[in-house]
């Protein structure tokens, strides 16, 4: 197992999600960082994709709930102009593809460098960002809130955005790092 120590950086200059950020105003523009061991190969694309297939740290006991709850998910928030979660416990998400959805996202651009996604729906305007450059591995996001029902997430979401980064991302690596990520095909 590699240790891994997690810091805050701003977004990286130049990125898509800087683009994005600067778009427009945000409540939250943030980005969490760990440096990569020497020699590893991190592809952002595979970043993205392991991240998305679990992106929480529930116990594997509880797997089969949330499953459920993305199914109930589908279902309560779609008349409301949610898109639909294509995360499942017994699935990995596919390599990321510009206009395919990974996780709760749609993929938005991809690169050798960085891939961006996210989605805009009644409430929110969303993008988050896998980065792999200068050495490091970096997550992204930034938000935009359109409304009370925005606010309201952001509310509820705020207290626990940064840990949520931090672990997902080192998370995510170490899998990556210690080869226990299944290989996918490119999605064509």
């Amino acid at each position: 197992m590699v240790q891994m120590r997690v810091h805050q950086i701003p977004i990286p200059a130049g990125s898509a999600l800087a683009a994005f950020r600067d778009e427009a105003p945000h409540v939250n523009a943030e980005a969490v960082a760990v440096a990569l061991p020497a020699g590893a190969a991190v592809d952002p694309q595979e970043l993205a994709r392991i991240a998305m297939t679990r992106p929480s740290d529930t116990p594997d006991a509880l797997l089969p709930l949330v499953d459920a709850w993305i199914k109930v998910q589908r279902i309560i928030l779609r008349p409301f102009g949610v898109s639909p979660n294509t995360m499942n416990r017994k699935k990995l998400q596919e390599r990321p593809v510009v206009g395919n959805r990974l996780g709760p996202y749609q993929v938005l651009a991809v690169d050798g460098h960085e891939v961006l996604i996210g989605d805009r729906d009644r409430f929110i305007h969303h993008r988050m960002s896998f980065i792999v450059a200068d050495s490091k591995a970096i997550l992204g996001v930034v938000l935009r809130s359109l409304n009370r029902g925005g606010d309201f997430y952001w509310a509820m979401v705020r207290k626990h955005q940064t840990r949520i980064l931090e672990q997902t991302l080192t998370r995510s690596l170490q899998r990556i790092l210690d080869g226990q990520h299944e290989q996918r095909p490119e999605a064509n």
